[in-house]
């Protein structure tokens, strides 16, 4: 199956082992990467076009509000209005060109049934004509049970907000009317069951949202109590289920950690996905890297219990800080989970809760009359792109099936590093190609709608860009940055190379085999054949040789990098030179560095503050920066005062700050030599210059067009 071309009946997915496959868990190994529908069919004030207001906080509220103004018919009305326009084909569009593949589709029960329990007319017709149109548009659909009959946690998001005592309004669970509120659950989900077994669109079942909730760990049961509670409803809604489709992937809810879900074994589940959800509001801007901290933590639980099954983080935030997007992402797919965040569309502005922000004016349902609301909700649909965060995401989504051999990996994510590099050994990253027998350089030309050639005499951006991409199976993919499609050898026409598959399939994978350091061959595996750029047809790139000679010769470079990718160094990484046009490679090691004024830089307060030139003298941690050759040709700094990474702080001042716990674009330099031991910095994130600025303490910034005295460092390695 292509990601985004119309889910047909072999795109059905099963677990197998830890992995989604398609083919009824036969075929491909398929990684979930998308976005929640939330705030469409149940309402969170905090995200969506309602105010609150004297006793209406939560969607029942809202119900029962509208019910005792207009009565049941008129509420089911406005109910109608708003979701008609919450959610259109163009937020279906605007998720294809994302390169989304999975939609969770957060419901509550009264979606279905009235005030006494009893089922509407045309109660499934909504979620009928979002599962079609995602499966129009090759994107999956999650059936999430998010507000359960009475509420499973007593908060707002389940349809019912009980205030300061959450548990006392999850009646789910507890009080008179908990087995009659199971009773209707488990009717409801057979009856989804029933309408959807065998329907491929639909990934799978996910079977509570969020149980307890809040008051998971203070509550007046103990854990052992909850957990029985909890995986008792979780075997009998399996049982239920199974009853009616015994195909369809059941997926259970953690609140919060591994060892709040039993071993699969333990009750004979088949077939299951473990699910996870992850916030951490305490390090809203990242600024001590407890974002990644946290997120790395859930997955060390999740990969310490060792559950024979996919795993899915469900939902997720990283928060303000874009970078955090990026290495939170990459950490996600490196792990080989499947993920949707929280969430498509949110009021308000870029805040990063949402793809997509509405500025609309809100309703208030216990003053505004039927036809204000009814005008006001018409107009819910109108939002913008959070671009920031979107395109922040945007490279994390695409590819999102690898081949039947991979083992659950990020094949077809970009940024973030591979563990497992193909023979060649280049990371995934953004490249460009020369052809080494003409010197031009590789482009997509016509945003990718003509078929790649050598005709560039140097790189120019988007339409040169090629993005590596590294398969579990030892293969690469190409991804042109001119469409943001991977490259394909179009074997039933000329071998042609186009950039044009939304996902990876065997006509998007390619062999990269090492001529000598850094010289390298390309080889389709469709067909077997070398890449040539083919001098007697316009330098046009074709999958058509049978051995490699000077045509089939390719040199690659690191976007930023004026030396070719060489992978006969010793830490298999290049760095650019600039001022004297030079490559140089540091050792990876400990080392320290002196400015201009011969001041030795300092990560000051264990870390906490930026990088400063102002010691005499190298005296231990605070002043040891450890050098990290990355694959793609920069280098890293760790610092020995916290063992974090060094960031240049983009959205702030470009300070230097060693706050980060992985390497991604805002910890990332290369490193170019200016004369024999002296050096410039130049950060990735902007393309600025390190200045140990004078009028400033001699602070460390990243913030330079060009490298003079302040910008100049002497680099000593620690024995």
């Amino acid at each position: 199956m292509k990601a985004n071309a119309a889910i047909t009946s072999s795109s059905f997915l099963k677990a197998n082992g830890k992995n989604l496959r398609n083919n009824y868990g036969n075929g491909d190994i398929v990684n979930l990467r998308g976005t929640n529908a939330g705030g469409y069919l149940v309402q969170e004030f905090w995200m969506t076009p309602t105010n609150s207001s004297s006793g209406v906080s939560c969607e029942m509220d809202i119900y029962n509000k509208l019910t005792s103004r207009f009565g049941e018919s008129r509420m089911r009305e406005l109910i109608k209005t708003y979701q008609d326009n919450y959610w259109t084909t163009k937020d279906f569009d605007n998720c294809k060109n994302l390169g989304i593949n999975c939609i969770r589709l957060p419901f509550w029960y009264m979606n279905f049934v009235d005030f006494n329990g009893n089922y509407i007319n045309g109660c499934f017709d909504r979620l009928d004509w979002f599962i079609d149109q995602a499966g129009q548009r090759g994107i999956y659909v999650i059936l999430d049970f998010h507000g359960a009959p009475g509420s499973q946690n007593g908060s707002d998001h389940s349809g019912v907000d009980g205030g300061d005592n959450k548990q006392g309004a999850s009646q789910f669970f507890f009080g008179n009317n908990a087995y009659n509120n199971q009773q209707l659950y488990y009717d409801i989900w057979y009856k989804i069951a029933q309408r959807y077994k065998g329907n491929p669109t639909v990934a799978g079942y996910d079977l509570l949202n969020e149980p307890f909730c809040t008051y998971r760990y203070n509550s007046s049961y103990s854990a052992d109590q909850l957990h029985s509670m909890l995986w008792d409803i979780y075997n009998n809604a399996y049982n239920v289920i199974r009853s009616a489709d015994p195909d369809h992937v059941i997926i259970m809810e953690s609140v919060w950690d591994a060892i709040d879900l039993p071993n699969p074994s333990k009750y004979g589940w088949t077939n299951v996905m473990y699910e996870y959800h992850n916030y951490l509001y305490d390090d809203y801007d990242n600024a001590a890297g407890k974002q990644i901290t946290n997120m790395q933590n859930k997955i060390n639980g999740i990969n310490n219990a060792n559950y024979n099954v996919p795993s899915y983080m469900g939902e997720f935030c990283y928060f303000n800080n874009l970078n955090a997007w990026s290495q939170g992402l990459a950490l996600l797919n490196n792990s080989g989970l499947s993920w949707t965040n929280w969430t498509y569309k949110v009021t308000g502005s870029n805040n990063n809760w949402g793809l997509y922000n509405q500025n609309v004016t809100k309703v208030n349902v216990s003053t505004d009359s039927f036809d204000t609301i009814k005008s006001r909700w018409s107009n819910v649909g109108t939002s913008s792109i959070n671009s920031g965060l979107a395109n922040t995401m945007k490279p994390y989504l695409a590819g999102t099936v690898s081949g039947s051999s991979g083992s659950g990996s990020s094949s077809g994510s970009t940024g973030g590093s591979s563990s497992s590099l193909p023979a060649a050994g280049i990371a995934d990253g953004e490249y460009y190609i020369q052809a080494t027998a003409s010197g031009n350089i590789v482009c997509a030309d016509n945003t990718g709608a003509s078929p790649l050639a050598a005709i560039r005499s140097g790189y120019g951006g988007a339409w040169e860009s090629i993005f590596i991409v590294n398969n579990s199976d030892g293969t690469v993919s190409f991804k042109s940055g001119a469409n943001n499609k991977y490259v394909c050898a179009v074997i039933d026409e000329q071998n042609q190379l186009l950039a044009r598959s939304a996902s990876i399939g065997t006509w998007e994978r390619y062999k990269l085999e090492k001529i000598n350091d850094n010289e390298f061959a390309i080889k389709a595996v469709a067909n077997d054949k070398y890449v040539c750029a083919d001098q007697d047809n316009g330098n046009t790139l074709y999958a058509n040789r049978d051995s490699v000679s000077g045509w089939e010769s390719f040199k690659i470079y690191a976007v930023g990098s004026s030396a070719a990718v060489n992978t006969g160094s010793s830490s298999g990484s290049s760095s650019s030179g600039n001022a004297s046009n030079s490559s140089t490679i540091l050792s990876d090691g400990e080392y320290y560095f002196k400015d201009s004024q011969g001041l030795v830089v300092c990560a000051e307060n264990t870390g906490a503050d930026p990088l400063v030139a102002n010691k005499n003298s190298c005296g231990g941690a605070w002043e040891t920066l450890v050098i990290v050759n990355n694959a793609d040709g920069t280098i890293s700094l760790k610092s020995r005062a916290n063992d974090k990474y060094v960031c240049a702080v983009i959205d702030e001042q470009n300070q230097l700050l060693a706050r980060s716990d992985s390497i991604g674009t805002w910890e990332k330099y290369n490193l170019e030599k200016i004369s024999d031991g002296s050096y410039a910095l130049k950060a990735v994130a902007n393309g600025k210059y390190v200045c140990a600025d004078q009028n400033k303490s001699s602070v460390l910034y990243a913030d330079r067009d060009s490298a003079g005295g302040w910008e100049t460092f002497s680099i000593y390695k620690i024995n």
